[in-house]
């Protein structure tokens, strides 16, 4: 099911305000670019397993009229990547059996971009504003490169702020605390049945993590709320996110991280 809806996002147009599509660093990547391109802060987004680098197109959008820079590459287990045929790696419901080297491909992609980013753009990007920002599997790439696998540190990410909207996170629960090495939020949904609960519960993925910290849960989010294919979050999810790094990344207020708005059926902040 999951398959069949991701493959929708290859139909879908796109708005070409302020977005092109290129390679760098030997990925092909969309971009999302502001209207004073100077110094930005940036937002390097890791999509879901069998999703695409532009499944988040209007968000990534409304992020770059906001200010960022944004970058989102195609990883090989893409609907347009080289896997696009395979089983996941190791399955999703045998996170004993993850290691260091599952999915380290995906490190790969980012730091790749990440390197090239930094040479090519330099001029336009802030290199010490940097956000990882991901969804499901990209949720899980982002936080392994933020600490949560200490063998990812040699990809020598110090990102600013982690935005992980419904993450993959199981693996890191056979473990003990998740020590990141930065402010990290999580999103999840009340219809997210195989993600958010191990996000929420006692134990689980936000209690273990080291702070600054916030969750935020949305009434009635399924996984594929946070893609173009489902529009109706689209308001909360930006101004949540953009509430958080106003916060850890802008250094500005942002008195919406103590509210709980209308939709939100849960909010947690702990600093």
């Amino acid at each position: 099911m999951i398959r069949l809806l991701f493959l929708l996002l290859l139909c879908l147009p796109l708005a070409a305000e302020n977005s092109s599509k290129r390679q760098l660093g030997g990925r092909s990547v969309y971009l999302w670019t502001p209207s004073r391109p100077l110094k930005a802060p940036v937002v390097l987004f890791s999509h879901g397993w069998r999703g695409v680098n532009h499944q988040t197109a209007d968000l990534m959008r409304r992020l770059a009229r906001a200010g960022f820079f944004v970058v989102a590459p195609n990883h090989r287990d893409s609907l347009v990547g080289s896997d696009v045929t395979h089983d996941p790696q190791v399955s999703f419901d045998e996170p004993t059996l993850w290691t260091p080297d599952t999915y380290r491909d995906r490190a790969e992609d980012l730091a790749a971009v990440w390197s090239a980013l930094r040479g090519e753009f330099k001029t336009q990007i802030d290199p010490d504003r940097l956000v990882l920002m991901g969804h499901s599997l990209g949720g899980y790439t982002c936080l392994g490169l933020s600490g949560a696998i200490p063998q990812w540190d040699r990809f020598g990410f110090h990102p600013k702020a982690l935005v992980c909207f419904s993450p993959y996170t199981r693996p890191y629960l056979e473990g003990g605390p998740i020590q990141l090495r930065a402010p990290v939020m999580y999103q999840g949904g009340t219809e997210d049945d195989f993600i958010t609960p191990h996000l929420r519960k006692s134990g689980g993925t936000y209690e273990r993590s080291s702070r600054p910290k916030v969750y935020v849960e949305f009434e009635g989010a399924l996984h594929t709320s946070w893609t173009v294919l489902d529009p109706d979050y689209e308001d909360l999810i930006f101004n949540y996110t953009l509430a958080f790094l106003k916060r850890h990344v802008l250094g500005e207020a942002a008195p919406l991280l103590q509210q709980r708005q209308s939709g939100v059926s849960d909010l947690r902040v702990e600093d």
